[in-house]
């Protein structure tokens, strides 16, 4: 047995190289702050250093939400009444050109709006007008309109790449399933039914692998569901707290919750984090830390140790509500 310790080491340790965390040298990176009518643009590494400094500002009244492919290499803007691409491969840790975008109008109104990627649509939610629609990756064309029909108004969507399709995905306050965007009664197509059923769902994301991740409350608690496969499994989350709760997720790195307090569910689970404090936007981020915003504060935590270690908190100067990671050459 001892000839095989040099390989488990080895294997230990190319496994650990695949996330900064804890490691030197960091991930070249940029993190993407959208919120009070502005993006702005922080080297990962400031963050975590605690000296937050703009690399640069982008000036964006009304922006929704925002969203970074990094294999179409585009940061996708989200406003009332458009959709903007922007390039970003001249993107560097110490600029961010402001190249044209490609500019596509929205059919309807979508404040309140929100983005999701899948694998090579982009999907366009619009609870205000119970609307939603797919664009072609990466420079969005004229849209096509989602059929919604036979889903709860209050339902979160997403996209779920399987079998080279992205279909629609759906976390309804007493169900999760996904079915072809054109045509609901079409195949594949998968409905379950959530018990106990949620008074209101809150995010719903595709993790890359297969699975749905749907998280909502009930009358008194938190409660994520899972699907995978034709299972559904739950579990209560973020301890006695029933309010607004968000998914960050990286699909290689790990999982998090976080809403009133945080906490993270992948590698390993932390259990409840900072129970008295608000987050209102993060992100994994493939450097392997947790990025937290609580207003106008931003928290960087180390996702190696178990419970993930905060290595520095930051006044930023605005409150970002959406929050994006770009890794930079």
């Amino acid at each position: 047995m001892r000839k095989l310790w040099p390989l488990s080491l080895a294997l230990l340790a190319l496994a650990l190289s695949a996330c900064t965390g804890s490691q030197e040298p960091p991930l070249p990176a940029l993190v993407a702050m959208g919120g009070e009518g502005e993006v702005r643009f922080f080297r990962a590494r400031d963050l975590q250093g605690g000296t937050p400094n703009p690399v640069g500002t982008w000036t964006t009244p009304s922006l929704q939400d925002l969203a970074h492919s990094q294999t179409f290499g585009r940061l996708y803007l989200l406003f009332p009444d458009r959709l903007e691409a922007y390039p970003t491969s001249g993107f560097t840790e110490t600029s961010v050109p402001n190249d044209p975008s490609v500019v596509q109008a929205l059919p309807v109104d979508c404040t309140g709006g929100y983005l999701r990627l899948g694998q090579n649509k982009l999907l366009v939610h619009c609870p205000g007008t119970q609307k939603a629609f797919l664009f072609g990756l990466p420079d969005p064309g004229t849209p096509e309109e989602a059929d919604l029909t036979g889903l709860d108004p209050a339902s979160r969507l997403a996209l779920l790449p399987q079998e080279g399709l992205d279909l629609l995905a759906y976390l309804a306050p007493g169900a999760l399933g996904f079915r072809p965007a054109e045509a609901p009664g079409a195949t594949p197509r998968l409905e379950k039914p959530l018990n106990p059923p949620l008074q209101t769902p809150w995010d719903l994301r595709a993790d890359g692998q297969g699975r749905l991740l749907g998280l909502g409350t009930t009358s008194t608690e938190v409660r994520l569901y899972t699907l995978q496969g034709e299972g559904v499994s739950s579990r209560k989350v973020l301890g006695d707290f029933p309010g607004e709760a968000h998914l960050a997720l990286d699909p290689v790195v790990g999982l998090g919750v976080y809403g009133q307090g945080f906490q993270v569910l992948e590698p390993r689970d932390s259990g409840p984090q900072e129970v008295y404090t608000r987050f209102t936007a993060g992100l994994v981020g493939q450097d392997g830390y947790l990025y937290l915003a609580a207003g106008t504060l931003l928290s960087v935590y180390d996702l190696v140790p178990s419970p993930p270690q905060r290595v520095a908190t930051s006044s930023l100067g605005f409150a970002p509500k959406a929050l994006a990671f770009l890794p930079v050459q």
